[in-house]
């Protein structure tokens, strides 16, 4: 059998966010191409709205995408995109997305992507690798959904794959490795473990704030979930932050689920959460 012929977008975007007395937070250096474009950024007053669009329908197979993003010391930033990650159907080509992440110490960073649908047959790997100094401040959001539901595609995508790792001042404080392949056994057994088509969100928080919390904040983010078909759990990193891990029987349920725990997160740290919105008058 002869291999199919490699072809795809090859995407790039490079951003540098930097911190200044005058201009607060604003974009230092900015790089992009096609298929991810970048809206203007926008500047709240105390946070940096940095939206990520892609200008195609979504991700296909054979297209790679490589995203390296540094937050500077004293720069505070909101990473978000406005619509769904939507992975097709691949052909036989995966889909490849490298998220590579500096936080200098002092700096913040809020990464809030939309959720990733991977659709019936599409191959997907996703890679991210993320460096936080001493005193630097990440909250770190994935998503997945199981593919477009009511289309009643729950889990016909062939293989989505993840890895992550994440080191503050040089050492390794969360590892994650996945593969999930629903024709293969068992691979969906903890997607499954509540509901039938599980939709599932990993949320990571490393901050000098977060390392002192106790269990007493295990215990508030498992009561985010009350009123909702969801499940939500936390668990103490090896050092320097916070583990939390969802499931919820819908997109509605994972939606409020998050917006919960982001708002819990950020009224630990005295703040208020930040409209990913534009709100300009």
């Amino acid at each position: 059998m002869s291999e199919r012929p490699a072809f795809g977008l090859k995407g790039n975007l490079r951003l540098v966010c930097r911190a200044d007395g005058s201009r607060g937070t604003f974009l230092a250096e900015q790089f992009f191409s096609a298929p991810v474009h970048l809206s203007k950024a926008y500047w709240n007053g105390d946070t940096l709205l940095v939206n990520v669009v892609n200008q195609t329908a979504g991700i296909f197979g054979g297209d790679s995408i490589t995203a390296h993003v540094v937050v500077e010391p004293g720069a505070r930033v909101l990473l978000t995109s406005p619509s769904a990650a939507r992975f097709h159907p691949s052909q036989g080509r995966e889909s490849r997305l490298r998220q590579f992440f500096e936080v200098r110490s002092g700096g913040s960073l809020d990464f809030f992507p939309e959720i990733s649908i991977p659709q019936r047959d599409s191959r997907s790997r996703q890679e991210t690798a993320i460096e936080v100094e001493s005193g630097g401040e990440l909250l770190y959001l994935e998503t997945l959904a199981p593919g477009r539901v009511a289309s009643g595609e729950a889990f016909a995508f062939f293989r989505y794959a993840w890895s992550t790792d994440i080191r503050v001042a040089g050492r390794l404080v969360h590892r994650e490795r996945a593969s999930i392949a629903p024709g293969e056994p068992n691979s969906l057994a903890g997607l499954r473990a509540f509901f039938p088509a599980g939709y599932y969100a990993g949320l990571i928080v490393i901050s000098p704030v977060a390392e002192k919390w106790d269990a007493g904040f295990a215990h508030a983010v498992s009561r985010q979930s009350e009123g909702l078909s969801a499940h939500i759990a936390a668990s103490r990193l090896k050092a320097h932050g916070w583990s939390i891990r969802l499931l919820a029987a819908d997109s509605l349920a994972l939606r409020e689920s998050i917006r919960r725990l982001r708002e819990l997160v950020y009224a630990r740290h005295n703040r208020p959460l930040p409209d990913s919105r534009r709100n300009e008058l």
